[in-house]
């Protein structure tokens, strides 16, 4: 069996794809020139050099890899897919806290990703371990707003390859253990309660996340139940309204959290190979938003942007979700609806991101009609920031942005949301997300320079 150190492999796989999954020729050669120069104990610098690779490779990021499972089975499906494309734990929290200058609220954003740089066809060959094949990064964001202003605080990035040194771990069938070098994600088979461990000299977090719901049915079926159509197959499911509590630490300074909420999100996520030549989108990104309403109940959407910006964007689906007489789990009615961007603003990189949205919604029908039939909804749900710049780099170099928010939500049909008279708002916090927003010819040279002049070393 033939044996490979990271450099060999990501070149071999570079070398495996077909011609018209290719990049250009210059953009491929120096590609191979850098993924030649990783080494076994590069650390997170090479590390990150194999995450822009990636994505360089463009349409060929995720070749070889096997297609998502088309439904759900839990708690197998709480762990990860190791031989499918790019997955996420994704966990937001939110918290009324006291500091050494008085009353602040804190919000927490913690995104653990990986994907699968070597192919399932070069694994066999090479005899890897799924784990050998997945890089993985921890991107973390503590938002603190108090009387004083706002700030966002970044942990330093945090990118692991086992294959240059890293340390990571995935769930299995006796633990949940999701590790990123020394942050750690560590739960039950059903995931909750789940504790998130953020390990840095800028930044400590020790986490809890619980539900007054059974842990086996305390999360929803996003998409349609459970998996996320073409063009990007996949599972989603969310847990809304957890507990949460525990200590936050930053640049020294640690704040006393009172109870709050928390939402997370597991997504599997993977675009189709194209079968040929296909020109890279321009735009290919999302909006996407969580809340949690004081009155127990939770929204989100989610609009999609191809090529071009759209500042108003239809919703092609959403959740309204309050919970079942009997409490124990989440009743998810579908919504369509549309997001206004109200104001847009140059971020890192001078990446355009929004930082103000209204959303509206309401009833999508469905066929056959549900069991338990819906609310009539006419929602409009109007965001505030904690901060308006939520922008962030990522291990290969894309800008996303989270955004803190406090929320007010009216619904204008005769039925009532849950504590309020027609009319009047509810109020919830969340965030607000925005991915894919810088144009490839933007993002593409700025990654390549970035190799170009010795990768994260």
């Amino acid at each position: 069996m033939v044996t490979m150190n990271a450099a060999e492999a990501l070149t071999a796989q570079l070398n495996s794809l077909p011609s018209y999954l290719r990049p250009e020729k210059a953009v491929f050669d120096q590609l191979l020139a850098s993924a030649g120069k990783l080494r076994p104990d590069g650390g997170m610098a090479d590390a990150q050099a194999a995450a822009v690779i990636y994505k360089l490779q463009g349409a060929g990021a995720g070749f070889g890899d096997e297609p998502p499972p088309t439904k759900v089975s839990f708690p197998a499906d709480h762990r990860m897919h190791l031989r499918c494309g790019n997955e996420w734990y994704w966990l937001a929290c939110h918290f009324d806290a006291e500091g050494p200058l008085g009353a602040v609220r804190i919000a927490v954003l913690i995104d653990m990703l990986r994907f699968r740089l070597i192919s399932t066809q070069l694994q066999n060959e090479i005899g890897w371990t799924d784990a050998d094949c997945q890089l993985v990064w921890n991107a973390v964001t503590v938002t603190i707003a108090g009387a004083g202003g706002s700030r966002i605080y970044r942990r330093p990035l945090n990118v692991q390859w086992a294959k240059t040194g890293g340390h990571v771990q995935f769930p299995d069938e006796t633990q949940f253990v999701y590790r990123c070098g020394p942050d750690t994600l560590t739960g039950t088979a059903n995931v909750l309660p789940l504790r998130a461990i953020v390990d840095d000299p800028a930044m400590a977090l020790d986490l809890r996340l619980t539900s007054d719901m059974p842990a086996t049915s305390a999360f929803f079926l996003q998409g349609w139940d459970g998996i996320t159509p073409n063009p990007k197959p996949g599972i989603y499911y969310s847990w809304p309204q957890l507990k949460a509590e525990g200590a936050v630490t930053v640049e020294g300074i640690s704040y006393a959290l009172k109870p709050g909420t928390a939402w997370i999100d597991h997504q599997l996520l993977m675009a189709q190979t194209p079968t040929g030549p296909t020109p890279h989108k321009s735009i290919d990104g999302w909006n996407w938003c969580e809340f949690n309403f004081a009155n127990g109940e939770s929204f989100t959407a989610a609009a999609f942007q191809t090529d071009s910006w759209q500042v108003n964007a239809l919703t092609p689906y959403g959740f309204y979700l309050r919970r079942s007489d009997d409490g124990k789990r989440w009743i998810a009615e579908r919504l369509l609806g549309g997001v206004a961007m109200d104001r847009l603003i140059p971020t890192l990189h001078q990446v355009m991101q929004a930082t103000s949205w209204t959303y509206t919604a309401t009833n999508l029908p469905q066929t056959p009609p549900p069991l338990i039939p819906p609310r009539p909804f006419d929602l409009t749900v109007t965001t505030a920031p904690w901060i308006d710049d939520g922008s962030f780099e990522t291990a290969d170099l894309t800008v996303p942005s989270e955004v803190a928010v406090s929320v007010a939500m009216v619904n204008k049909a005769s039925a009532l949301i849950t504590g309020a008279p027609l009319g009047l708002a509810i109020t919830g916090v969340g965030f607000c997300e925005t991915v894919g927003w810088e144009p490839w010819g933007a993002y593409q040279p700025r990654a390549l320079a970035f190799l170009k002049n010795g990768g994260g070393g």
